[in-house]
């Protein structure tokens, strides 16, 4: 296949790849539950709303808290973390929390510098898609990573479900201009990518697998990712050595921040059976 095919291929897979969760209806997250503890309710328009750790706590919600109750939030815009303790009813502002009844405590403190730096978002976690291409059957061939953001200090390791001992892969990287930027052949299972190769900081980049079998009998599979860009991997790395000393809601947020932004956890493959495919076609 050659670049104009190449320019094809990546233009229909990258159409059709990375489809992102958007917040349902009007809501207006102002917050993120960090910590919880006890039998803890959300109320928002008379509805009850989730109140699990990395959850979004929108506008006006009302927290419940019964006696010896407890739950952490952070608003990542203003910089804060709001500490409530039952037996109370609080109410979430937009840049605050307030306590409306009860006699339970609220605390507030400002959130480290070193998580404002990872500018997280108050909608929590962002949930990734999957997608498969044009007439796809059978997942006879399962591409299991990476996708997603990658770091630039973490090597590319390409990887995919065998077909059997009579199989070659042919394994192309294609940037999103359409240019074919490495290829290969293999009969392994994973490739990893060369150090040398120019990936660029925010750069989207199409890896493309062709299994090649006995009668002739083909399979393809795709999956992207994108290197983040300097300053967030640097604040995601700065973040990452102030784990030891992080109290609970630190070391959520750092999970947040990385579920947030696509980042591979670990990075680079999954193990066997841990992952879907990207996409698939036979």
């Amino acid at each position: 296949m050659g670049a104009p095919d190449a320019r094809v291929a990546a233009a229909v897979v990258l159409a059709m790849l990375g489809l992102v969760a958007a917040p349902a209806g009007g809501a207006q997250p102002v917050a993120i539950v960090t910590e919880v503890d006890g039998p803890v309710r959300i109320v928002v328009h008379g509805r009850a709303a989730p109140s699990e750790v990395a959850d979004p706590v929108e506008r006006d919600a009302t927290i419940v808290l019964p006696r010896e109750a407890r739950i952490v939030l952070a608003y990542p815009k203003p910089g804060s973390i709001y500490e409530l303790r039952g037996p109370g009813r609080f109410v979430a502002g937009a840049d605050a929390v307030q306590s409306r009844s009860g006699q339970g405590s609220l605390a507030r403190r400002d959130l480290p510098a070193l998580l404002r730096a990872l500018r997280i978002r108050p909608e929590g976690t962002t949930l990734q898609g999957s997608a498969a291409m044009r007439g796809a059957g059978a997942l006879e061939l399962r591409a299991e990573g990476p996708t997603g953001s990658q770091l630039a200090r973490d090597a590319i390791r390409l990887c995919w479900r065998p077909l059997g001992a009579d199989w070659s892969y042919r394994v192309r990287l294609i940037d999103d201009d359409g240019a074919v930027l490495f290829e290969a052949q293999t009969r392994d299972a994973a490739m990893q990518l060369p150090s040398t190769l120019p990936l660029q900081p925010e750069g989207l980049y199409l890896w493309h697998l062709l299994a090649q079998g006995p009668g002739e009998r083909t399979f393809e599979a795709a999956g992207q990712f994108r290197r983040v860009d300097a300053d967030t991997e640097q604040a995601m790395l700065s973040a990452e050595s102030s784990l030891a000393d992080a109290d609970a809601t630190g070391r959520a947020l750092y999970r947040i921040a990385r579920q947030q932004r696509g980042l591979a956890d670990p990075p680079g493959c999954a193990s066997a059976g841990g992952a879907a495919p990207v996409s698939v076609r036979n």
